[in-house]
């Protein structure tokens, strides 16, 4: 039990202090990014095997990622709501923790229902998948705080989108180390655009107070 506990949350712990610590102008509270992972970890997994409950078959394969985005987002409007978001970046460190707590659960569950080796290759791989994913809805309602798009929702299907095309590669083994590539350059590229429009802030605000 207690490997299978470390392979599904010691990963997510290591991406997670390495993206917080990337927001080095205006970190975010750690109660807020802590509250994020916990309630993806446990509301969102259980509301996501709810609602995936009457799907089976192709159904299920389909419809399964773009539901479990949904429920990711739940757990991003705790800090949304709060008014915690002010910018892309924030809006990754959010995306990251909820994607995290979510990916690890589920990691959890597979390796105490398929096993060590299972355990292994999913805590290598699928919490920078969901990282990837949810940060992408996360800049969404990050953009919306700052009135840069009117609606979430092209970033929730996108999310989806890159969900689907990750666990069609992940069933059938084709370009699966290449969509893994993939989503740590999404990851990369969506952190540098966030720390990039920070200190693009911080300028702004100098020649305005100047």
């Amino acid at each position: 039990m207690l490997e299978f506990f470390i392979l599904g949350y010691a990963p997510a712990l290591f991406i997670m202090w390495y993206v917080y610590h990337k927001d080095r102008i205006e970190p975010e509270p750690k109660i807020y990014v802590i509250l994020t992972f916990l309630f993806s970890s446990i509301i969102s997994t259980s509301l996501a095997m709810f609602l995936e409950k009457p799907l089976t078959g192709i159904y299920l394969f389909i419809f399964a990622p773009f539901i479990e985005e949904f429920t990711k987002m739940f757990a991003l409007l705790i800090p949304y709501r709060r008014r915690m978001f002010d910018g892309v970046m924030d809006g990754v460190v959010y995306g990251v923790a909820a994607g995290l707590g979510f990916a690890s659960f589920e990691n959890l569950v597979y390796g105490l229902s398929y096993g060590y080796e299972t355990a292994l290759i999913r805590a290598l791989l699928t919490p920078v998948a969901h990282s990837a994913f949810t940060s992408i809805t996360g800049v969404g309602l990050g953009l919306r705080s700052e009135g840069k798009t009117a609606s979430v929702i092209p970033y929730l299907v996108l999310a989806g989108l890159f969900h689907l095309a990750w666990n069609i590669s992940a069933m059938t083994g084709v370009f699966t180390l290449t969509l893994f590539g993939a989503n740590l350059l999404i990851l990369y590229i969506l952190i540098k655009i966030g720390m990039r429009e920070d200190v693009q802030k911080i300028e702004q605000y100098i020649i305005r107070k100047f």
